[in-house]
């Protein structure tokens, strides 16, 4: 008879990614990043811990503190696979195109 001591189960995680931690993921930068947060036609799905607002710092000037970005990893995949070039797609919607302007 054979005894097993111990079991170990992996998954894979769908953990939530900072931009920084997002940037090194996808090969983006953190500034291209934000800039898709607030893309009109495609925003980048994520998640702000409180909305941001307006402080007066000691100097007298104001700025905008936002809260902590977070973006799921299955979110960020599902997104960017609405980017994927396909070149031999392309070439059919153009000969259709082409077809229908006959």
């Amino acid at each position: 008879m054979r005894l097993i001591e111990a079991v170990t189960i992996q998954t894979d995680l769908d953990p939530w990614l900072s931009l920084g931690a997002l940037s090194e993921y996808s090969g983006l930068s953190v500034r291209s990043l934000r800039a898709h947060l607030t893309d009109p036609h495609h925003p980048l799905p994520h998640y702000r811990m409180k909305e941001p607002h307006v402080i007066a710092a000691p100097s007298g000037k104001h700025r905008t503190v936002s809260g902590k970005i977070l973006v799921r990893r299955s979110d960020f995949d599902r997104w960017m696979e609405t980017y994927r070039y396909t070149p031999d797609l392309d070439r059919l919607v153009d000969e259709v195109v082409a077809d229908l302007r006959r």
